[in-house]
């Protein structure tokens, strides 16, 4: 959660232009807590994105983007600067709710009380509140529209994952990453990850606990995506392989996007989730193999 210490950090990181801060405690949690930065070493380095991000996230809580200092200010203009000590606080936003879907033609199967959500509708839900999850596996979604539209896509999953509960993964206002980490990791379902196929996607999906593989289309749909000059974005490859290039070079043979890792390297090349919702193709799991379809 974004608390007093963690907005004082971003204010002064956003104040300096920082590219990189050494990894104390709190700036640890940016990346823990918030899934801002990378880490290497024994620095926390960040994006165009990231900070980005901590300028959206203090401003969605009411804080100010500069350090403000409180002395000898009174309540009143505490207030009118937004500092976490008044207006922004330090309290949870939206604590423990997260967005919650079936895949299109199931039902929502949760606390024993199986719900019929129409097309493009979801549920947002604390889910410490609830006991019982009826579903065999989780889908975790990287992107809302994708998550929104996801009646428009047509799954191949395995049998032991064909009725996932769908979660989206969150932004600054729904579904908090931190929230939807704390419920994976709180879960003992399966995971399947559902996410943009490149570096930043991959590196998404190998962090999600009991991960059983990515979705995305059959070996030879995407295989010819990332190879058509309309379809692939070679800046996706280029831009994002700095952050998390090395980490993905160190994973093993038998990991679950080892397949995945190898075919975006052999294109330099990612798409993103989105590109599935005009393309019409069937969308299965990928693992430490390539899915052909037969």
């Amino acid at each position: 959660m974004l608390d007093q210490m963690l907005a004082q950090l971003m204010q002064r990181l956003l104040e300096k232009g920082a590219t990189s801060t050494p990894l104390g405690t709190t700036a640890r949690r940016l990346l823990n807590d918030l899934g801002i930065g990378r880490i290497q070493g024994k620095t926390l380095y960040l994006s165009d994105r990231d900070q980005q991000e901590m300028r959206e996230l203090l401003l969605a809580r009411g804080y100010s983007l500069t350090p403000v200092s409180l002395k000898d200010m009174s309540r009143s203009d505490r207030l009118a600067t937004a500092s976490p000590n008044e207006k922004a606080g330090g309290g949870p936003l939206k604590t423990g709710r997260v967005s919650i879907k079936s895949l299109s033609g199931r039902t929502l199967n949760i606390e024993d009380k199986p719900l019929s959500l129409p097309d493009g509708c979801h549920v947002d839900i604390d889910w410490r509140k609830v006991a019982s999850i009826k579903h065999d596996s989780i889908m975790l979604v990287e992107n809302y529209e994708v998550f929104d539209q996801l009646h428009q896509l047509t799954f191949d999953l395995p049998d032991h994952c064909k009725n996932p509960l769908v979660i989206y993964r969150g932004d600054k206002t729904e579904s908090r990453l931190n929230n939807v980490k704390a419920f994976l990791v709180a879960s003992d379902l399966p995971v399947l990850a559902f996410v943009d196929i490149d570096p930043k996607g991959l590196h998404i999906a190998v962090g999600c606990p009991r991960l059983q593989g990515v979705v995305a289309p059959y070996y030879d749909d995407l295989n010819a995506t990332l190879d058509s000059p309309a379809t692939a974005r070679h800046d996706l490859y280029k831009t994002q392989l700095p952050g998390v290039g090395d980490y993905l070079l160190s994973i093993a043979e038998d990991s679950p996007i080892s397949a995945l890792w190898k075919l975006l390297q052999q294109h330099r090349a990612g798409v993103v989730q989105e590109r599935w919702l005009v393309a019409g193709l069937k969308l299965v799991l990928w693992g430490e193999s390539r899915p052909r379809q037969i």
